[in-house]
């Protein structure tokens, strides 16, 4: 059929206008995205923010955009530096002061940096933004830049291949019981090849609960104190120590663990040190709700008195114009960022949903905060009495707060998601539409299931990984939201924690926390003094860590951590670096050689290993570096470590007694590269 000059015309226009179009278009930049915490040195400051990088596709310039909330004081002023965060980097780009919207960065040369080694920086996890605040003039806020994964739409990740959770080799159930316990024992192997995983989960969560708080007054009354407290924090360390290596709920132990360092109180706020059986009262309810239903665990931790007092939410009251007063922000933004949705939205695959601009979207405002703090007034210590004071009442650390209803602010409030609590619902009321709503968002399954994958698995989880574990969060097979237990199971029994194939996966595993590499070793060997007793106190320096003994409420790392160097180059989180240096690389190895030569004559409270599983192999070097390698490599320990090992082994003098040769490769396999990473 013949085209008329005219149609073709207008074809031709349409074509010229479609071309001129994608000309004008520009190329997709390349997102590169920072989330802030407080830095070294600003351990009291509760400060947080997502800063974003869009790279041009030519590589000559870059947007860059910083929000941030809740600084301590006033800030002086933000600016892009190379290196490690830490006030060790050097200044390559200013900011200024404020919120920072859309700012371009022209690269050019500055100071020693070209403005290829600039952009290299950025492509390589090396470069980190700063807030100066007049508190914290050397770094208040800060955080490593690493590429960005989101989108605009969603398409959900492929299945994964099928793996056989049927067939378990002594490595497999080694690997298995490194993520589920507080380190393999042999015969803890033995029970997970007799009975397989699934019948071993389900027999761990039907345990009953073993509890801190009586295991602290019971080593309080076996070792009182002399001091004015009856009941001191030495005693719930003990008692935490010995619980972890000793008691048959391991899984559920575990899980505690892991909940504690999301939802995070600590021995070091003033007025929770001299509250041991508290924390151990705390630590206690996280267990129990470890397998229970999310919703019941947010209302419990809300409600806590222990978190009342650690975020100000205990006594909280309205705001008062006349005296210039508000309520009190800080619980009510720590249970959105930290514990249930984050800053930003996400994909149920965790990754970010961007805007049409490609930036990330933010969960809520600063004015969602002020409606939040408002809707969270009027709980106080529970009181059976009549007419109970709001402030007068006695510390009940052991029953949930109460509502004092004239001390709630009844006005109107629009929270997350732009949810409106009406006016004078009541406390109670705007309390449970509040955790409803918190907990039926779409990030709290992303959000949290990628903490709790961390804490077990793998700092690094893949996409599908995160969206299967997360559509258990969403729904357990019997629409049911929030199963705990089903998510432990899920994340446990996943194809990326399973499968030996991931193995070879350098984004897979995680570095264990010291905590993990102590209580491995004595577990392993069955530890303990001749007193009873596990007088292991404040290992702050020895360990980096005390159980409940974090320094902010960030825990003692942020789950996004980055570490400089091949792992930020590689775009891979590193949670655990964050208490990693040159220093606590010694100080963990010394803690691990002590636990190791004890003497012939130990002290009554020195723990002593039964190292008779060892001294039985002690004259087959190959066999008892199987051994090692199985408890605390789960049989991943390199080819030429083992050997050089082996071959250390056998420059000993023939003279060496058995005790001694077991000894001296237990050291070297726990304080090896092998041991330390969790694969």
């Amino acid at each position: 059929m013949a085209i008329s000059l005219r149609r073709l015309s207008l074809c031709l226009g349409c074509l010229t206008a479609v071309l001129t179009l994608r000309a004008q278009t520009p190329a997709p930049s390349t997102l590169y995205i920072a989330n802030l915490g407080p830095l070294p040195g600003a351990n009291a400051s509760s400060a947080s923010g997502t800063a974003t990088i869009q790279l041009s596709a030519d590589g000559t310039t870059a947007n860059v955009d910083v929000v941030f909330s809740n600084l301590s004081s006033e800030e002086i002023t933000a600016h892009l530096k190379v290196g490690g965060v830490g006030n060790t980097g050097t200044f390559v780009f200013a900011l200024g002061s404020g919120q920072v919207t859309d700012k371009l960065w022209a690269f050019t040369p500055a100071g020693s940096f070209s403005s290829a080694s600039q952009v290299a920086a950025l492509t390589s996890g090396n470069l980190y933004v700063e807030i100066d605040t007049t508190t914290y003039p050397s770094g208040e806020l800060g955080g490593q830049f690493l590429k960005g994964s989101g989108s605009q739409t969603f398409t959900p990740p492929a299945a994964p291949p099928a793996v056989n959770l049927n067939v378990v080799s002594q490595s497999d159930a080694a690997r298995f019981l490194t993520q589920a316990t507080f380190g393999p024992t042999l015969a803890d192997i033995g029970t997970v090849l007799n009975q397989g995983y699934v019948p071993w989960i389900s027999a761990q969560m039907a345990m009953t609960p073993t509890s801190h708080l009586a295991a602290t007054r019971a080593d309080a009354a076996a070792f009182p104190n002399t001091g004015t407290f009856p009941i001191v924090q030495n005693n719930r360390e003990a008692a935490w120590w010995k619980t972890s290596v000793t008691a048959p709920d391991q899984l559920r132990q575990r899980v505690a663990f892991a909940l504690s360092e999301i939802f995070v109180t600590s021995q070091v706020a003033s007025s929770l040190a001299n509250q041991p059986e508290a924390m151990a009262n705390y630590y206690d309810m996280l267990a129990g709700d470890a397998f229970g239903n999310f919703r019941q665990l947010l209302q419990d931790v809300t409600l806590s008195p222990v978190m009342g007092n650690y975020l100000n939410m205990l006594r909280n009251q309205p705001a008062n114009p006349a005296k210039g007063t508000a309520a009190d922000e800080n619980y009510a933004r720590e249970v959105m960022q930290l514990l249930s949705i984050g800053l930003n939205q996400l994909n149920p695959d965790g990754s970010l949903q961007l805007d049409a601009t490609g930036q990330p979207i933010p969960t809520y405002t600063p004015a969602t905060i002020v409606q939040t703090a408002n809707a969270l007034t009027g709980w106080g210590y529970h009181n059976a009495a009549a007419n109970p004071s709001f402030t007068g009442s006695a510390a009940d650390w052991y029953n949930p707060m109460q509502l004092y209803p004239s001390f709630h602010d009844n006005s109107q409030k629009t929270i997350v998601n732009g949810v409106v609590l009406p006016a004078s619902e009541g406390g109670a009321a705007d309390l449970k539409t509040l955790l409803d709503t918190l907990f039926n968002h779409q990030n709290t399954a992303p959000f949290i299931c990628r903490e709790l994958i961390q804490r077990l698995v793998t700092s690094n989880p893949s996409r599908g990984y995160l969206y299967r574990v997360s559509q258990v969060f969403a729904n357990d097979g019997t629409g049911t939201r929030g199963n705990l237990a089903a998510v432990v199971r899920a994340i446990l029994l996943d194809e990326e924690a399973r499968s030996p194939a991931l193995l070879t996966n350098a984004s897979f595993g995680k570095l264990k926390e010291p905590l993990l590499r102590q209580t491995a070793v004595y577990r392993a060997f069955n530890a303990a003094a001749q007193n009873g007793r596990f007088g292991i106190f404040n290992t702050d320096t020895a360990l980096g860590q005390t159980a409940l003994g974090s320094p902010t409420i960030f825990n003692f790392f942020l789950p996004s951590f980055v570490e400089p160097g091949s792992l930020a180059s590689a775009g891979l989180y590193a949670p655990e670096f964050q208490i990693t240096t040159a220093a606590s690389a010694l100080t963990v190895a010394n803690n691990l050689y002590s636990s190791i030569y004890t003497s012939a004559t130990p002290a009554a409270t020195t723990l002593v290993l039964d190292l008779t599983p060892l001294t039985s192999e002690a004259s087959n070097s190959a066999a008892l570096v199987n051994t090692l390698n199985l408890l605390f490599c789960g049989g991943n320990l390199a080819p030429a470590t083992q050997q050089t090992i082996i071959s250390s082994l056998a420059a000993l003098p023939t003279s060496t007694a058995a005790l001694d040769r077991a000894r001296f490769a237990l050291d070297l396999v726990v304080t090896s590269p092998g041991s330390a990473v969790q694969e």
